[in-house]
């Protein structure tokens, strides 16, 4: 990934150095043109990096079994205070997903708004993240905090701000106090 960023980068640098070249040594229309040409260089350079998509490590239609335990994370699901499934949302394909409420021109990816806990959940207030086979749920400096419990243990623990958490299969995440099932 770096090499394509150094790539990236001296090809901004030579859209640069045309644009620039252009201004300073060239007369009449062809001037222009070649300055055109260099400021579109630098623009598309610029815009593929940050529209570019991550690759996604699992490949459709690839059995769940095959995979590694940490992959076999399929989906978060919001649940009530009987363990009964209110919402369920993907994880396939996916790379990161917000956790929130959408209000106004906010969208979160999982929205809490119908949780009954909503008012404890801010409008951006946790993100899950997929790198390097796994998933990991972190708190974007919430009121109410998150909080994961351990699958394997029963163990609650209390995320610190900005410090990221592995998740597994069977862990609980506590967004204030909604809970969602990572499964």
């Amino acid at each position: 990934m770096e090499k394509k960023r150094f790539v990236d980068l001296l090809l901004i640098l030579t859209g640069g150095a045309i644009a620039l070249i252009s201004y300073f040594y060239l007369d009449g229309d062809l001037r222009w043109r070649l300055i055109a040409l260099g400021c579109a260089i630098i623009i598309i350079f610029l815009i593929l990096p940050i529209r570019e998509k991550p690759s996604i490590p699992l490949q459709a239609g690839a059995p769940l079994l095959d995979m590694p335990p940490a992959a076999k994370v399929t989906e978060v699901v919001l649940l009530n205070e009987e363990d009964q499934t209110l919402a369920t949302w993907p994880l396939y394909g996916k790379v990161s997903m917000t956790i929130g409420r959408d209000v106004g021109e906010n969208q979160v990816d999982i929205n809490l708004i119908s949780s009954t806990y909503a008012s404890m959940v801010d409008v951006e207030h946790a993100v899950l993240n997929y790198t390097g086979g796994s998933w990991y749920v972190e708190d974007l400096a919430s009121k109410n905090g998150v909080s994961v419990q351990s699958g394997k243990d029963g163990r609650k623990y209390k995320l610190a701000s900005d410090q990221p958490c592995k998740l597994d299969a069977g862990d609980i995440i506590y967004i204030g106090l909604a809970r969602l099932l990572i499964r």
